[in-house]
């Protein structure tokens, strides 16, 4: 039975040579049971190549270190190159490329940072779209004197600032491959993710190599060589970045279409977080959406964006196509609890917002600031996870404009963008309603997408209104889990992915999300009782629910300045929910966190209750 792996008559899944093979003709009838349709989207541009195989033959004029089987041995994405006939589209693909189209794009429009560079310090906070470009053909310049080539894997691990997306940039232009590292880990995830990339190249900072375990065993044994954007004092294994200003212009190489261009992880709430890899092609069979004219909420020209995700998500090579295309003028915003957040807001007046879930539930004070601060802001939107219903109706409030929307798009790493939903100010208007509007996080893309929700046990459709495993049919798909593809393969059911989330898909298409697979309770959602009780309780800052096998599940909740938990307050908002043991309040800052800021829930049920287990299997996470 055909499981969403093309395989050749060896039963492997197919290699970039056997794609190569099958598009030149080269496959004699009867050697393969094939790819199905939608592993061989039909387009004329940008035809397959073997640049892999070129690199392998020496054809490179550089020495070329060995490619990992994992850059050649993928699952295709499936393309889509627009939405209509009437769309409007991506000026590019390869993220090499975004600073250059986005300097034709509007050369003078200014992007501006909240801090200095780590890579530049000397340099301007605040560049326009020409200027950027400029810094990404130097930093291009600088990797390849320290040594990189293309096909290398260069792994970033450095403190969250928009430099990260130069860094990405400058990789991809040289034809190597960026791996984006969150920062928020310790060395239990994150040496088994470096292990993974196959003897990267390591960019890093002091700071980062003490949290994450660097030593010199690590860059002995994991990488080629291991480069810090500051100085690091006796360690004569790591080098600085700035040995390698000095260097000569260097031509863009990219890697082509269907071909690997970017690792970035999954957020790693149920444990070590998995590396996804996309090329182009995926990339921006995602970006169309995010590209297009929709109407009210369609990103503009004269927009002012003021953005706040972490900078090595997946999300920001989407970000960047769309970002190159339109020209917005953007301010990127790196820690959210910084002074500088309402400072650049205070002066930019942003008028489209986009920032996570939980940095939106931290900016609730500073959305009730007298100044005014989102007066002008026409559009928030929400990517990752579902909003809490409070958080929105504290922003709309926040704006001055007559119709402002909020757009909550429920994504995935592996994805991109799984559903949209518009919210206006009268959906969010009912307090503590259960069941929460925000639980229902939206709808397909219609004519691109498509939704079910199947038995976890049999597999099997669900009917309408019941709970299942979601799963999603739409182009741009992943092509693989770096050194776990076993993993990625048991979520694909030929076009469809098991998102590891259950849900409810209601008669109208929309879906509404109950709760990860592993994290479910008895008796009731999670998530919903989570967002009614920060809802009902003005003074919480954060709530988690976590379940726990054979006992009550468990609320640990932090507030305001700390103030106690009041027991009136707490039997009065959970007085219709599902029964929960007596809940814990510890520190909003006691919560560990992911680099997109979700609850790590695992780390924080093995913290509070030692050796207790979730209800859920975890076997889709």
């Amino acid at each position: 039975m055909f499981d969403g792996r093309a395989r050749n008559v060896a039963g492997q899944p197919w290699s970039t040579q056997d794609y190569i093979d099958m598009v030149t003709g080269k496959l004699a009838a009867g050697e393969t049971d094939g790819p199905p349709a939608f592993l061989c989207p039909r387009r004329t541009e940008d035809p397959v190549t073997s640049s892999a195989e070129k690199a392998a033959a020496g054809d490179d004029v550089e020495s070329q270190r060995p490619i990992p089987r994992f850059l050649t041995h993928f699952t295709p994405t499936r393309y889509r190159r627009r939405l209509s006939p009437f769309s409007r589209l991506p000026k590019h693909s390869k993220i090499g490329e975004t600073w250059h189209v986005a300097a034709k794009t509007a050369p003078d429009e200014l992007v501006i940072a909240d801090r200095a560079l780590d890579i530049d310090r000397d340099g301007p906070a605040s560049r326009t779209y020409t200027e950027w470009a400029a810094l990404v053909d130097r930093v291009a310049a600088w990797l390849h004197h320290a040594g990189v080539r293309p096909w290398d894997r260069v792994a970033v691990l450095k403190a969250n600032h928009m430099d990260i997306v130069i860094l990405e940039c400058a990789i991809a232009r040289i034809g190597a491959i960026p791996c984006m590292f969150s920062g928020s880990y310790g060395p239990e995830a994150m040496i088994p993710m470096l292990k993974r990339l196959e003897r990267a190249f390591l960019i890093t900072d002091r700071h980062h190599i003490d949290k994450c375990g660097i030593t010199a065993e690590v860059t002995a044994d994991l990488t080629v060589r291991t480069i810090s954007v500051d100085p690091v004092a006796d360690r004569p294994d790591v080098v600085q970045l700035d040995d390698f200003k000095d260097a000569p212009p260097v031509q863009p190489n990219m890697r082509e279409f269907s071909e690997p261009m970017v690792i970035t992880h999954t957020s790693g709430t149920t444990g070590i977080p998995k590396l996804v890899m996309h090329s182009a092609e995926s990339i921006y069979s995602l970006a169309i959406l995010e590209v297009e004219r929709w109407p009210g909420f369609a990103l503009k020209r004269s927009d002012t964006v003021a953005f706040c995700d972490p900078y090595t998500h997946e999300r920001l090579a989407t970000m960047q196509l769309a970002m190159a295309a339109i020209g917005p003028k953007v301010i990127f915003l790196s820690d959210p609890l910084s002074p500088r957040v309402r400072e650049l807001i205070a002066e930019h007046r942003p008028t489209l917002v986009e920032a996570l879930p939980n940095i939106y539930l931290a900016w609730e004070p500073l959305a009730r600031d007298p100044a005014g601060l989102f007066s002008n802001v026409r559009e928030y939107v929400n990517s990752f996870d579902a909003i809490h219903t409070r958080t929105i109706r504290t922003f709309m409030a926040a704006t001055k404009r007559r119709f402002p929307i909020w757009v909550q798009s429920w994504s995935q790493t592996e994805n991109g963008a799984l559903a949209i939903r518009p919210f206006f100010r009268f959906v969010v208007r009912r307090k503590g309603h259960r069941p929460p509007p925000t639980q229902l996080i939206g709808w397909p893309m219609p004519f691109h997408a498509k939704m079910r929700a199947i038995d976890p046990v049999t597999g099997k459709e669900v009917p309408r209104g019941e709970v299942g495993l979601i799963e999603i049919d739409q182009p741009g798909r992943c092509l693989a889990y770096v050194g776990e593809q076993d993993r990625h393969d048991l979520k694909v059911n030929g076009s469809w992915w098991n998102t590891g989330d259950l849900g409810i898909i209601n008669k109208w298409g929309a879906v509404r999300i109950v709760d990860r697979e592993i994290d479910r309770i008895p008796g009731g959602s999670a998530i919903e009782f989570e967002d009614l009780i920060l809802d009902r309780i003005d003074y919480t800052t954060e709530v988690v629910v976590l379940p726990r096998a054979g006992e009550l599940p468990v609320p640990v909740v932090s507030t305001l300045d700390d103030v106690p938990l009041s027991k009136e307050d707490w039997t009065r908002a959970v007085a219709d929910l599902s029964p929960m043991a007596e809940p814990i309040q510890i520190r909003w800052d006691e919560f560990p966190r992911t680099g997109t800021w979700k609850i790590r829930r695992v780390a924080l049920r093995e913290r509070l209750f030692s050796g207790s287990q979730a209800i859920g299997i975890g076997r889709w996470t």
